[in-house]
Order: structure tokens, then C-alpha cells, then sequence
């Protein structure tokens, strides 16, 4: 320790000694007390001009730039347009498709219509034959009268019309209509016992009920 040397202040002249050994653990509390460290410089260690890292420049984490937000916007925007054409499209074609089976609808029954007032129209130059025929015998007339009848039940059932069966049958309020009830003890109670008005059904359909009469129980008649 005799090499090294040091320039003291006055306050520092006192400190050190001919000890050598005093002098060692002198010079090294001094040195501890005039380190960066003991002396509060906590500079860092880094180059002034060394650049910020990527991700502080940008910002905070997860944090978007303007630029960024601007771009998103206009691509939902573009996206939205073209969802509002397309729906416009869609809405124009549905309108076209409903427009059109209207008039195909439209067009089916005025053709059926036709189709049937075509077969109609022997029938009614038969009746005018009929109505005509004053001066022959009254079996033929009635004989005319069949044929134009089995002509006209021709023509239903082509479309699909039939009687409705009924005498004999229990009573079916869906198809029968009951004007009349008549103690009767030879069929059970609620069976048709006469029809006085014929039903029609077209398919599946009832166009005209059949109005009957209809048998009724007895006991119950004479408890009421």
C-alpha cells in the first residue's frame, strides 16, 4: 500500500496515519464512501443515445393506434354495405318470386274455371233441347231429363265430386246436417234415417252437408 497515493482536502489531511495497517482499512472505508454507489449517482449504465424498446414506443399493451381504429372502421363500414345490397337483393327477388305465384295462381284457377264451364256447356244445350221439346210425348222429355242429369254427375266426378252417402249410416255431424228426429225402434239411436236434402264432397272436402233425419232413443225421450 506504500505505492498508491492520494491528494486530500483539508478535512481528509487528519484521517490517515503512519499505521500501515490503519492506513488500509482507511483507504478502503474511503473508498467505499467516495464510490458512484455512496455518492447517490444512479446514472444509468446505458449509451445516451441508445433508442427505446419497440414496445414502449408503441405504447401501452393491447393499446391501438388511430391509424389502426381509422382502418377497422372503414373495412365493418364496406362489410355493411355489402350486407345492406345483398339484403336488398334478397328482398327484390322475394318480392319478383311472390309476384309470380300469384299470377300462376291467378292463372290456374281461371284455366280450371274454363275447363269447367267447357264441359258445362253440352249440358246446357241439352236443357235448351229439353225446354224446346214441348211438342214431344212426355216419357221422351223425362228421358232427357236423365241423360242431361247423368251428363252433369259425368262432369262432377271428373272434377272430383261425389254424393254423400247417408241413409243407414250413423249420423256424422262433419257431413250431415239433422233437420229432423223420429222415434224409430228398428235402427239405434243417431242413425239417418232419411235424406231430404243430397251432401256433395269434393276430395276430401264437404262443399254441402246432407240434410237427414235422424232416429232418436226412445228411453231417453220418455226420462226427459
Amino acid at each position: 500500500m506504500a505505492g498508491r497515493g492520494y491528494r486530500f482536502s483539508g478535512k481528509d489531511e487528519g484521517y490517515f496515519s503512519n499505521n500501515p495497517e490503519g492506513n488500509q482499512q482507511r483507504e478502503s472505508e474511503f473508498e467505499q464512501k467516495n464510490s458512484p454507489a455512496a455518492s447517490g449517482d444512479h446514472r444509468s449504465s446505458k449509451p445516451d443515445g441508445d433508442p427505446q424498446p419497440a414496445a414502449e414506443a408503441a405504447g401501452p399493451a393491447g393499446e391501438e393506434t388511430p391509424e389502426i381504429l381509422q382502418q377497422k372502421l372503414q373495412q365493418l363500414e364496406q362489410e355493411n354495405e355489402e350486407l345492406k345490397n345483398r339484403l336488398m337483393r334478397l328482398q327484390a327477388d322475394f318480392d319478383n318470386y311472390r309476384k309470380r305465384v300469384r299470377a300462376e295462381k291467378e292463372d290456374l284457377e281461371q284455366h280450371a274455371n274454363y275447363r269447367l264451364v267447357q264441359r258445362l256447356l253440352p249440358v246446357i244445350d241439352n236443357l235448351e233441347r229439353a225446354c224446346s221439346a214441348s211438342g214431344e210425348r212426355p216419357e221422351n222429355i223425362v228421358e232427357g231429363i236423365q241423360l242431361i242429369y247423368r251428363q252433369l254427375h259425368e262432369i262432377m266426378e271428373k272434377e272430383g265430386v261425389t254424393p254423400i252417402e247417408c241413409e243407414g249410416e250413423p249420423f256424422d255431424p262433419n257431413c250431415h246436417e239433422a233437420v229432423m228426429v223420429e222415434e224409430n225402434s228398428e235402427h239405434p239411436p243417431n242413425t239417418v234415417l232419411d235424406e231430404l236434402q243430397k251432401g256433395y264432397r269434393m276430395k276430401d272436402k264437404v262443399l254441402r252437408a246432407s240434410m237427414v233425419k235422424v232416429s232418436s232413443d226412445q228411453n231417453n225421450q220418455k226420462e226427459a
